[in-house]
């Protein structure tokens, strides 16, 4: 099975192709062949990571609308360690550090349970940038939300918790591209 296949949700399906074809070798595209502007209505849900290899951190260099109302902070320049508490930290570092350290493509589905909040159900995929070829500086995200499940009380969740429903990744050697006719941008025709 392609990796395009595991990721059933159409928008992140066209962000990967999208991500494909800005490819210039076997490693990913950097940060600078990435335009929002060419993928405009995804912008509420995407966001753009810079990595810091020195310190293994990771800062928010762009945050849409919808991110940031996923976790109900302002992400835009902030330190991931700073602008999330325990455990979406954790989780969120996890597929961040796969993605810039292992040099993986991450897809997920998860079940995120706040305090307070119903269920929310939502995709994810990580996108590795490199200006160099050598190691990845930047990471290309977007979530995109399936709904809310108000199948629990929310008063009734103490703590945060996530389920993980589904996870795919794959090397970065193992690159596929995208079907004729798929359309990658927003002004394609």
């Amino acid at each position: 099975m392609r990796f395009a296949e595991k990721i059933d949700e159409e928008d992140l399906r066209q962000l990967y192709f999208y991500w494909l074809s800005k490819k210039t070798s076997r490693f990913p595209p950097p940060r600078s062949a990435i335009d929002p502007g060419e993928i405009r209505r995804l912008l509420p849900s995407l966001f753009i990571i810079e990595v810091d290899h020195e310190q293994q951190r990771f800062r928010y260099r762009l945050a849409g609308a919808e991110v940031e109302a996923l976790v109900q902070t302002k992400l835009h320049g902030r330190w991931l360690d700073e602008a999330l508490r325990s455990p979406l930290r954790e989780f969120f570092d996890e597929g961040f550090c796969i993605a810039a350290f292992d040099k993986k493509v991450h897809f997920r589905r998860n079940t995120l349970h706040l305090a307070g909040r119903p269920y929310i159900r939502y995709s994810r995929l990580l996108l590795p940038l490199s200006e160099t070829g050598e190691r990845i500086d930047h990471l290309l995200g977007c979530i995109k939300l399936d709904g809310e499940i108000n199948t629990r009380n929310p008063s009734q969740v103490e703590e945060h918790e996530i389920t993980i429903s589904d996870v795919a990744t794959f090397e970065l050697d193992a690159y596929e591209m995208p079907p004729d006719g798929v359309q990658l941008r927003d002004d394609a025709p």
